[in-house]
C-alpha cells in the first residue's frame, strides 16, 4: 500500500529503529495485519484485544497497530492494564490481574468499552469525542478469557519466551488450559524478539 508523505515521515519517527529489521519491514508486519482487519470491518467503531503475558511485549504491539490504523486514516484510541493502584478513572487505563481466577473484577474495562461505542468517550486529551469510525486497541492480560472474548470484533494473541515469576507462570498456564485464548484469537504473533514479531498460523486463524 502506498502511504502519503506525512504519513510515511510519521511512521518512521514512532516505529522504533530496531536494528534486526528495516523500519519498511517492521512498517510492512502491522500494515499486514490492520489490512486484514479493515477488510472485515471498513465502518464503525470496531474493537481490538491485545492480549498477552508480557506487559511490555503486548503494549509496544498494541502501539505499532494503533501507528499502522491511522496510516489508514482510521481514529484510533488506545487503552492499557496498569497496576491496580496506579489505575486512572481520568484516562483509558485499567487494572492489570496477574492471577487468572474466575471473579476478577473488569468493570472498569467493560466501562471504556461501553462508552467507545455510544461515542461518549473522549478520544484524546483535547477531549474530542469519538468518530463514527474508529478504533479501540486495549492491550492486556486475559483479555480472551471466555466472559471478555465477546467484546472484541478482532483478538490477537501474543506468545513467547518470556521470564515470569512463578506464580504468573502457573497462571499463565492455566489461562492458557482452561481460558483456551489460543484457539480464541484471529492472529497468533510469536515476540520472543518483541523488534520483530512472526506471524503463527494455526488452524482457527
Amino acid at each position: 500500500m502506498v502511504f502519503g508523505v506525512q504519513k510515511v515521515i510519521a511512521l518512521i519517527t514512532q516505529v522504533p529503529d530496531t536494528g534486526l529489521m528495516t523500519i519498511a519491514e517492521h512498517v510492512a508486519i502491522f500494515d499486514s495485519l490492520v489490512g486484514e482487519i479493515t477488510q472485515h470491518y471498513q465502518r464503525g467503531r470496531v474493537l481490538i484485544a491485545i492480549d498477552g503475558a508480557d506487559e511490555q511485549g503486548t503494549r509496544g504491539f498494541a502501539d505499532s497497530m494503533a501507528v499502522a490504523m491511522k496510516a489508514r486514516s482510521w481514529q484510533v484510541v488506545r487503552s492499557t492494564s496498569t497496576p491496580r493502584a496506579a489505575a486512572d478513572r481520568d484516562d483509558l487505563t485499567f487494572p492489570r490481574h496477574d492471577g487468572y481466577r474466575s471473579n476478577e473484577d473488569f468493570s472498569r474495562l467493560r466501562e471504556i468499552v461501553t462508552h467507545f461505542r455510544d461515542g461518549s468517550l473522549a478520544a484524546d486529551t483535547s477531549g474530542s469525542g469519538v468518530f463514527a469510525d474508529a478504533v479501540l486497541i486495549v492491550d492486556g492480560r486475559f483479555l480472551l478469557r471466555p466472559e471478555l472474548r465477546g467484546i472484541w470484533h478482532f483478538g490477537v494473541w501474543l506468545e513467547g519466551d518470556h521470564q515470569l515469576s512463578d506464580e504468573s507462570l502457573e497462571a499463565q498456564i492455566r489461562y492458557t488450559r482452561d481460558g483456551g485464548p489460543r484457539a480464541a484469537a484471529d492472529a497468533i504473533y510469536d515476540i520472543t524478539n518483541a523488534h520483530a514479531p512472526v506471524r503463527v498460523w494455526a488452524d482457527t486463524c
